[in-house]
């Protein structure tokens, strides 16, 4: 026994002057060394009593501080104290700008402990989800953290459950997060006003929050139920959950569930789009052939229901707000209705199990991906007929169309590309190959900006930003599910 406590005792001591002897690489990493900058800024900010081996702090009054180390290498010559919050002389979270944090362990009461994260900013959140646990971190008793902060768990054998308030006995709105907490009850004090990414995992019945432009996954939303279509009207997202007749409400910026609309048993919602005014949202009733509309100035109420053609599905309203297409995936063929009396205009015949559409700025063409036939068509909506077909690669998904530049964007699942078209002459100018991150690619979303492109994968647990013009990949990123349709939130003004 002696024997084994002294070669323990050997291979930390070791390891803690490892620089010196230059064994940092031949024995087990068993004590966590702080870079000498890092220790000199935590003595100033804080009463340190002593470090321990697996570099927490404990304070002389006898609070304790966790370290996380970032998950990527970030490059930085000089180490520096970059953020304190709350207050430098009472911390509980501290960053610097090599990544590292530490934050205060916090005691609720009833044995329970977690970080002290009580408002943390979105900024100092987002370097706080770039991080993990040291794999030999010393776990508090009792010691548990939220679902939205499981990536920074590592390895460890750390509890997940929710932060409980005063009203954990009572049944809560399924999947509902809420945004923050204050001496263990739920305010809604802190909003959030950074734009964002939200996407949906029909498979796993998950919604998940990404921060942008570096597409962290800052909160998961559970639904119970199957999200698909997702549409965003007056600061409130509307999602499709079509297994539960329903249309589930989320503040993003408060994030937080808002509530529900519940729509007829088996209607079966499989989109939901907004006019660019936000006033009027419309909603796919898939077993009903119809499509409801909702007045959401008006505490979205029922405003009236239309006859389309069969087995409606997803759709897209043109920019000028004018038109709402609907596909109709058995029949082939895409629904046209007015957005101005809700009146059903006609149906257009399309290729076989028509996917997604996107539609020119000018509001004159839409473009409706083919997924068996291998096509995409091209529809004029001021003569309501298809007046091209494009032959794309196998198993057309998500298109996307940038007027300005005359391209189209298509991808191609089964090929796992996105090609690209003129919109002039329909020919195809480039195919970019998707890493294997991305396999099976579904949705296309462009951002703002005319720039970047998400891309969602229907197999993978991965969500990609795409530079269109260089055509590479600026962001991959782990979300932990695979994804559907991606939907960009705007800033809060």
């Amino acid at each position: 026994m002696r024997r084994l406590i002294s070669k323990f005792l050997l291979i930390a001591m070791l390891t803690v002057s490892g620089e010196a002897l230059g064994l940092c690489n031949t024995l087990p990493a068993l004590a966590l060394k702080l870079p000498n900058s890092v220790e000199t800024a935590l003595r100033e900010a804080l009463q340190i009593e002593r470090i321990r081996l697996d570099g927490a702090i404990e304070t002389k009054a006898g609070e304790l501080y966790l370290p996380l180390l970032p998950i990527s290498k970030i490059s930085t010559k000089k180490i520096f104290l970059k953020a304190v919050f709350p207050a430098k002389d009472a911390p509980d979270f501290l960053l610097f700008d090599n990544g590292w944090c530490y934050v205060k362990v916090l005691v609720l009461g009833h044995d329970q402990t977690i970080l002290a994260l009580d408002e943390l900013p979105v900024h100092l959140r987002k370097s706080l989800i770039s991080a993990q646990f040291p794999s030999d971190l010393i776990v508090p008793e009792h010691f548990f953290v939220e679902p939205s902060l499981k990536s920074i768990v590592n390895n460890l054998a750390v509890t997940i459950k929710r932060l409980p308030t005063k009203d954990s006995g009572k049944p809560k709105h399924s999947g509902e997060v809420s945004s923050s907490y204050k001496n263990g009850e739920q305010t809604d004090e802190h909003i959030n006003k950074e734009p964002c990414i939200l996407i949906t995992s029909p498979a796993t019945g998950k919604v998940s929050l990404l921060s942008f432009p570096e597409l962290i996954k800052i909160i998961e939303f559970p639904t119970e139920g199957t999200p698909s279509g997702i549409a965003f009207a007056l600061n409130k997202v509307y999602i499709a959950d079509q297994s539960k007749s329903r249309i589930l409400k989320l503040d993003p910026y408060r994030r937080a569930f808002l509530g529900q609309i519940t729509l007829p048993k088996r209607s079966t919602p499989k989109d939901v789009a907004a006019l660019p005014s936000g006033k009027l949202v419309y909603i796919s009733e898939n077993l009903f052939n119809d499509v409801a509309v909702i007045e959401s100035a008006a505490g979205d109420k029922l405003l009236s229901r239309t006859k389309v053609n069969n087995y409606p599905g997803r759709m897209a309203i043109s920019p000028n707000g004018k038109l709402l297409l609907v596909l109709s995936v058995p029949d082939g063929k895409v629904s046209l209705l007015s957005t101005q009396d809700q009146r059903y205009l006609g149906v257009v015949k399309v290729g076989s199990l028509p996917n997604g559409i996107a539609i020119s700025a000018d509001s004159h063409i839409a473009y409706v991906s083919n997924r068996v036939s291998n096509t995409v068509s091209v529809l004029d909506l001021i003569h309501q007929t298809v007046v091209n077909s494009i032959q794309t690669g196998a198993g057309p998904t998500g298109v996307a169309v940038d007027s300005d530049k005359e391209h189209l964007y298509v991808a191609n699942a089964k090929d796992n590309s996105i090609g690209v078209y003129n919109t002039k002459t329909f020919k195809k100018i480039d195919e970019i190959k998707l890493p294997i991150e991305l396999d099976f690619p579904g949705s296309l979303t462009l951002l703002p900006d005319k720039i970047h492109m998400l891309v969602s994968s229907e197999s993978t647990d991965a969500v990609g930003m795409l530079n269109i013009e260089s055509s590479k990949f600026e962001k991959i990123v782990s979300v932990g599910h695979n994804s559907d349709l991606c939907l960009w939130i705007p800033a809060l003004e």
